[in-house]
């Protein structure tokens, strides 16, 4: 287990450092380490965890040069290569992974190209027509006119970080298709794996297509989760429920098992007569077939490459007649996954899918003697919620009450009912026979009961538990041990000390500030604005980031992904939530705020007032024990005016003035200045720093130490614009944007010190593009 184990460690090493070794160094180093394993016959063994450290820290320095530089960014260029995903497309687009020729030098091996033909309206939201999408399929060869932009997204304290994703899948630059000529080169190659498994999709089609849950078995089948609805999403999410979903190691061994029952079967209706040692081959390696077939259908995935390797070891180790230790053939699975994907560390699935196994081997390991079979089931979904929970807060800031309820319903069915069908009905798909299509609305029927059950136990689960502060990964480990103790078997002594360990989970810190102090959250939510200011005693938030204004399946926003997460970290439930304007850049989020958060007051200036919804104008002012609130735009009698309608409040704390400003233009900005609009520390930059906004006649009244500026990494409109940016300089404003610097946060304190942060400085990671000089 030495080798093995050290081989681990220098594989996962270099992810703990927010640096790598740079690659002349390293490959230095793996000389020497390989020279003293030479000379050094005893010191052999050991040197495996530097070589490996070594080698991760090479292939981390790899996808880094391949990653597009920024110093190209937004280049034009005509681009041959390969479709490489199952396309994903909408009404408005189509986006895909296109792997260039090789004839490319300085071209990343893998880019993710979106084609729209249409686009967002900027006020309506209504699409705006463009040209006319082709049909993509995998394997088809294009060339494409692309603009290609460096691979950097949205960064924040909190939510969803794209930038690893990113990298993980190594994804060098970002391709947007451009007017000119486009052109498909050749049809789909058919050893494509990708264009097999959408050949596949087809077929699955055209059997069971008008099923009520084809979604699901597209899912179970080949790992195509592309029409899975949001609801389908939150209810899974809810219920804890989503591994099921995703073909696992647990469906890859149902597979096997499959392939090893026909491969004793087939000798039986043969009859053929062999001879001892391959009859004993035969079934082993029609199972390892059938699990590598499923593997492939499943694009590979991290869950299902360490049970191809599990089974390949059970396998060899089963034909040649030896033992081995079940943590040791769990070890080999994991040390062939970070060989052959050293990046796989950085994805959930890898976490789950090991640790999954490990707390299995580590309950029923310890334990001999006959169990009831309802006993071993309860007992090890029992164990794997406990220890798994935080691994999810950890990884998804989510946690499920209904899980373990869910589960022992969920697993069995979708084990010994929907996945054994699905395998079935993939056997007989191309024979005559209509056995495909009976197996499929079997399947699609078992589903549909399914999620019933499930969506009744959402019912269970409190939204508060939707997203959860995100514990450090020294207070989700020590939690984890402690459910590893509370799990050990009865006579253990620390038993109950385990529960003491998992206390710090509750503590997810980063929550309500201290007694007297604030902290206002600018969030980077791309070309859109959301503000988190948050007091001891009372949060608001202004503006709810961009999104379509939609709820359903037809909707989207970052609430879930940016701004849901914040607000938990900053201490639950907002007590106002204002939407400064009826633009989606900065309403977006408003429907799906409106349903989650029942409890806080609403204030909106729209077009058409909504019920639950009160319009922000003045004479509007409240207070908490803190902070005063003072709207100073738009007037009672004013008509709707769009950008000029914008809420703009003035919050006045005990050491600080903060203006919040919407998208006002000139127009407005003169208005507020011969109102009396004085010296504030803290401004909103209007309009994300248009040149219709920031007029000198403003700067020079509010005269802001920090001007804060929201606005989308390489968007259309070029904001902030230059001049503007000269105009703040010229008042010694220090221009902080979001586009540069991922979100920001100003902390301050009781007695006025004030503290600036910028996520990208704070979350500096070996994947993260840096932040600007002028970021805090």
């Amino acid at each position: 287990m030495k080798f093995w184990g050290l081989l681990i460690a220098g594989a996962l090493a270099p992810f703990l450092f927010v640096t790598v070794m740079q690659a002349h160094l390293a490959l230095a180093l793996l000389l020497l380490t390989a020279l003293l394993a030479l000379l050094v016959p005893a010191a052999r063994v050991y040197c495996l965890l530097p070589a490996f450290f070594l080698l991760t820290s090479l292939a981390i320095n790899e996808r880094l040069e391949q990653r597009l530089p920024l110093s190209k960014n937004r280049m034009l260029l005509a681009v041959e290569g390969t479709v490489s995903s199952l396309p994903v497309s909408d009404a408005y687009s189509t986006s895909f992974i296109f792997v260039p020729d090789k004839a490319y030098a300085l071209i990343p091996p893998r880019i993710r190209v979106s084609w729209f033909n249409q686009r967002p309206g900027q006020v309506s939201g209504q699409a705006i027509r463009s040209d006319a999408l082709p049909k993509i399929q995998a394997g088809e060869r294009w060339r494409l006119q692309l603009e290609l932009r460096s691979p950097r997204s949205r960064v924040n304290f909190h939510g969803t970080d794209t930038e690893r994703w990113y990298f993980t899948d190594g994804i060098g630059a970002l391709g947007y298709v451009q007017k000119g000529e486009n052109v498909r080169l050749g049809p789909p190659d058919w050893f494509n794996l990708h264009h097999v498994r959408e050949k596949l999709l087809e077929r699955l089609e055209h059997e069971a297509g008008d099923t009520p849950s084809f979604r699901i078995l597209a899912a179970l089948a080949i790992a195509d989760r592309r029409s899975l609805l949001s609801s389908d999403r939150k209810i899974l999410s809810a219920t804890g429920t989503g591994h099921l979903l995703a073909i696992s190691g647990l469906h890859i061994g149902l597979a096997a098992a499959m392939g090893f029952y026909l491969g004793r079967v087939s000798l039986l209706l043969l009859g053929v007569r062999l001879g001892q040692r391959l009859a004993i081959v035969t079934p082993w390696a029609m199972a390892w077939l059938a699990a590598l077939a499923y593997t492939a259908l499943a694009g590979f995935g991290v869950s299902t490459q360490r049970a191809l390797i599990m089974l390949s070891v059970a396998t060899l180790v089963t034909l040649n007649k030896r033992h081995i230790h079940p943590l040791l053939g769990w070890m080999i699975a994991m040390a062939m996954v970070l060989v052959f994907d050293p990046f796989a560390p950085m994805r959930a699935g890898f976490w789950f899918s090991f640790v999954a196994v490990l707390v299995l081997l580590f309950i029923f390991l310890p334990r001999h003697g006959e169990m009831v079979f309802w006993k071993r089931m309860l007992l090890a979904q029992f164990g794997i919620s406990l220890i798994m929970a935080p691994l999810g807060m950890y990884w998804f800031q989510q946690t499920s009450v209904p899980g373990l309820f869910a589960n022992l319903v969920a697993i069995p069915v979708v084990s010994l009912v929907i996945v054994p069908l699905i395998l079935m009905s993939l056997v007989f798909l191309y024979m005559p026979l209509p056995l495909a299509g009976w197996a499929l609305t079997a399947a699609s029927h078992a589903s549909e009961w399914l999620f019933h059950y499930l969506e009744w136990l959402e019912r269970f689960q409190p939204s508060e538990l939707d997203s959860t502060g995100g514990p450090g990964l020294f207070a989700a480990l020590l939690a984890m041990a402690g459910a590893a103790m509370v799990l050990l078997p009865r006579g253990m002594p620390g038993r109950v000390a385990g529960m003491l360990l998992m206390l710090p989970l509750l503590w997810q810190g980063n929550l309500r500030p201290d007694i007297g102090e604030t902290r206002i959250d600018f969030l980077d939510v791309g070309q859109g604005q959301a503000v988190l200011l948050t007091a001891d005693d009372y949060q608001l938030l202004y503006d709810t980031g961009p999104g379509n204004g939609l709820q359903g399946e037809d909707g989207w926003d970052l609430v879930d992904s940016t701004i849901k997460p914040s607000i938990t970290a900053s201490g639950g439930q907002p007590d106002l939530i204002i939407a400064s304007h009826d633009d989606l850049d900065h309403s977006g989020g408003l429907s799906k705020l409106q349903t989650i958060h029942t409890r806080a007051r609403f204030l909106a200036n729209l077009r058409d007032q909504q019920p639950g919804i009160e319009p922000c104008r003045t004479p509007l002012s409240w207070q908490s024990a803190y902070l005063d609130f003072r709207v100073l735009h738009p007037s009672p009698g004013l008509p709707y005016l769009g950008n000029d309608s914008s809420c703009v409040i003035s919050v006045l704390g005990s050491r600080f003035k903060l203006l919040l400003s919407g998208d006002i233009s000139h127009v407005v900005e003169q208005r507020l200045v011969v109102r009396g609009l004085g010296q504030h520390d803290i401004l909103t930059v209007p309009h994300h720093g248009s040149s219709s906004s920031s007029s000198r006649l403003l700067l020079e009244a509010v005269r802001p130490s920090w001007a804060l500026i929201s606005s989308g990494i390489d968007n259309r409109f070029d904001f902030p614009r230059e001049d503007v940016l000269a105009r703040y300089a010229t008042i010694n404003s220090r221009t902080v944007n979001t586009a540069r610097c991922g979100g920001i946060r100003i902390t301050i304190t009781a007695q006025g010190g004030v503290q600036l942060e910028s996520a990208r400085n704070v979350h500096n990671t070996l994947w993260r593009w840096p932040a600007a000089n002028t970021c805090p």
